[in-house]
C-alpha cells in the first residue's frame, strides 16, 4: 500500500509538471529512473537558490560576475546568497597598501552578520583579489559625472523656457545613448568648436560664435566644469608611454591633470585603490585602451611585462619624497599625516628607513636615465609652480603632437578651473618645497650621511642647492623649458616589470611590525 501511494503521489506530481512544462516532465522522469544514493551528505551538497544566479554559478564562473561589481555590491550579494561563498571564491575590494608601498591581495574580508538572537557578529568571507574591469569602472565614473551635471544644472537655475538651457539640458544626459557615445559626441563637439575658432581667427572676426544653434547633429559643445567632463579610452597605434616615478613623487597628481586636459584615461600597472579617486585605469596597460601608463618599476614590479617606447620621468627631491612615503606607510592612507609627537617617537625608525630608501631613490632614477628609449625628465617642484608649462610639455612629448593649439586651450581652461590646491586627495600638502626639513625628522648627521651617496644624481636634476638644509635660501630655478628631453635610439623599446628590482631584501622595511609597535605605544599612552 505504501508503494502504491508513493507511485500515485509521484504520478500526480509529474502530471502537474507536464501540464506546466513538458521539458520539466521529461527531466523529472529521467531523474526518477536513476538510482539515488541515500548516503549523500546534504551538508556536502548544499542546495543552491532556484533562480538565475544558480545558472550563472553552474554555467559561468561566478567570480566573473563579481569582477564587474564594486565592494558594496559584492558583500551584499555574498550575504544574500551565502552558499555561493562556499561554492566560489568571489573577488573583493582593491587591496590596501602593501609593505613595499604596492598593493597586496586581501585573503579574507570581515562583514557584520545578524545571528538568530539578534546579535551582530563579525564573520570572515573567503576571498580572492583581481582588478575590476576598467571599462566598467569608466562607465560608472562617467555615470556619476552625469548625475553631478544634473545637480550642477539645478544650481545654475536655468529655466525650461531658456533656449540655451534646453540645449544644455539635452546635452547633460542624452537619451538612448551610452556614456561612451556621449563622451565621443562631446569630444567631437570640442573639435568642431576649435575648428570654428580657427576659422574665425583667420577671417579676423571680432566676435566668436561660441554656440551655433543652427549646427545640426549631436556635436554640440556645451561648457561644463572640467571635473564633470566625460573620459574615454584611447587605442594607441604604438607601444604605450609610461609615467615613471618613485612613490609619493606626484604621479597621481600628474595623471589627474593629464586626464582632465586630454579627456583620456591613463593606465597603471598597479592594482591599487585609486579608483575611489576617479583614476579608473588601474591594471590597464594595453595599447588598445590607454596611451599613458603609471609605473613605479624598478622600485617594485606591477602587472605582467609590457612594452613601452617612451617614458616621462617625474622626479621629486628625496627629502620630501621619503618623508611623504613614511607618512603613507605608517598611516596606511594617502591623506593622513603623523602628529608631531608620533614623529618624535618614531625618529629612529625614520632614520633607519631613510638610509635604505635613499639608495632606492638614487638607483631608481639612474636606471631610467640609462635607458635607450626617448625620455622626458620633469620635476614635481616645477609641476606645482608652473603647472600649465609642465602639462603642455608632457602632452607634446607623450602624444607626439606638433600643433598644440587645441591642447593649449584645454590646458588654459582646466588649469585655470582646477587650482591644484583643490584637487582632493592628491593635492600637494601644505608646507611647500623642502617642508620635510622643518619637521625635525632629518638631523644634521642624518642629512650628511644621506647626501654623501646622492651628490651626482642630485646635480643631474638641478637639486644641488637643496643639499644645504636652508629652504628659505633655495631659488630652485625650473628645468630648461620646464622639462629636459633625452633622445633615445630610433625605434627602440623596453620591457616593463621584468627582472631586477632596485629594492632588495636589505632595503626592505617591515612596516607591519612598525605599525604594530606604534599602535601598542598609542594604547600604552591612553592607559596611562
Amino acid at each position: 500500500m505504501g508503494r502504491k501511494k508513493s507511485k500515485a503521489k509521484n504520478g500526480g506530481r509529474n502530471h502537474k509538471n507536464n501540464r506546466n512544462n513538458n521539458s520539466n516532465h521529461r527531466s523529472s522522469s529521467a531523474s526518477e529512473q536513476q538510482p539515488v544514493s541515500r548516503n549523500n551528505d546534504k551538508k556536502n551538497q548544499p542546495r543552491q537558490p532556484n533562480n538565475y544566479l544558480n545558472f550563472l554559478n553552474r554555467q559561468l564562473a561566478f567570480r566573473l560576475l563579481f569582477f564587474y561589481l564594486d565592494e558594496t555590491d559584492r558583500l551584499q550579494l555574498g550575504k544574500a546568497y551565502p552558499r555561493f561563498q562556499n561554492a566560489k571564491l568571489p573577488t573583493v575590494k582593491p587591496s590596501q597598501v602593501s609593505e613595499d608601498g604596492g598593493d597586496q591581495s586581501t585573503p579574507k574580508t570581515k562583514t557584520k552578520t545578524t545571528t538568530a538572537n539578534g546579535d551582530q557578529e563579525l564573520t570572515k568571507i573567503k576571498t580572492i583579489t583581481i582588478p575590476q574591469d576598467p571599462h566598467t569602472l569608466l562607465a560608472r565614473l562617467n555615470t556619476r559625472r552625469l548625475a553631478k551635471r544634473i545637480r550642477y544644472l539645478g544650481q545654475q537655475q536655468c529655466t525650461a523656457c531658456d533656449d540655451d538651457a534646453k540645449v544644455y539640458n539635452q546635452h547633460v544626459y542624452a537619451k538612448n545613448k551610452t556614456t561612451e557615445q556621449i563622451a565621443i559626441a562631446e569630444w567631437q563637439g570640442l573639435m568642431v568648436d576649435y575648428k570654428k575658432k580657427l576659422a574665425q581667427e583667420q577671417k579676423e572676426e571680432a566676435e566668436e560664435d561660441a554656440e551655433d544653434n543652427n549646427n545640426k547633429g549631436t556635436n554640440v559643445a556645451v561648457s561644463f566644469p572640467s571635473q564633470l567632463e566625460l573620459l574615454l579610452f584611447s587605442p594607441c597605434p604604438r607601444a604605450v608611454a609610461v609615467l615613471a616615478s618613485y612613490p609619493r613623487s606626484g604621479n597621481s597628481l600628474l595623471r589627474t591633470l593629464y586626464e582632465r586636459t586630454t579627456l583620456r584615461v591613463t593606465g597603471s600597472d598597479m592594482r591599487g585603490g585609486l579608483t575611489k579617486h576617479d583614476l579608473v585605469g588601474e591594471a590597464a596597460t594595453e595599447s588598445n585602451a590607454v596611451q599613458f601608463v603609471k609605473t613605479h618599476y624598478p622600485e617594485r614590479r606591477g602587472s605582467p611585462p609590457f612594452l613601452v617606447n617612451r617614458a616621462v620621468l617625474l622626479v621629486r627631491n628625496p627629502y620630501d619624497a621619503m618623508e611623504s612615503y613614511f607618512n603613507l606607510m605608517m598611516t596606511n592612507t594617502h591623506t593622513t599625516s603623523l602628529t608631531e609627537e608620533q614623529r618624535k617617537r618614531n625618529a629612529a625608525v625614520f632614520a633607519e628607513m631613510a638610509r635604505k630608501e635613499i639608495q632606492v631613490w638614487r638607483d631608481f632614477h639612474e636606471y631610467w636615465l640609462a635607458q635607450q628609449i626617448p625620455l622626458l625628465v620633469i620635476r614635481y617642484e616645477d609641476l606645482i609652480r608652473h603647472t600649465d608649462k609642465v602639462i603642455a610639455k608632457v602632452i607634446r612629448f607623450t602624444l607626439e603632437v606638433q600643433n598644440m593649439g587645441f591642447f593649449e586651450d584645454r590646458i588654459s581652461r582646466c588649469i585655470r578651473e582646477e587650482q591644484i590646491e583643490n584637487l582632493g586627495s592628491y593635492r600637494p600638502r601644505s608646507g611647500g618645497i623642502g617642508k620635510s626639513l622643518s619637521t625635525g625628522m632629518y638631523s644634521t648627521e642624518l642629512l650628511n650621511e644621506l647626501n654623501r651617496g646622492i651628490t651626482d644624481t642630485m646635480i643631474k636634476f638641478g637639486y644641488e642647492e637643496m643639499m644645504k638644509p636652508n629652504p628659505e635660501d633655495w631659488k630652485l630655478e625650473p628645468l630648461d623649458q620646464f622639462g629636459v628631453e633625452i633622445d633615445g635610439k630610433p625605434n627602440s623599446f623596453m620591457s616593463i616589470n621584468g627582472k631586477g628590482l632596485v629594492r632588495g631584501p636589505k632595503r626592505f622595511t617591515n612596516w607591519k611590525d612598525v605599525r604594530r609597535q606604534m599602535a601598542q605605544d598609542n594604547d600604552e599612552k591612553k592607559s596611562c
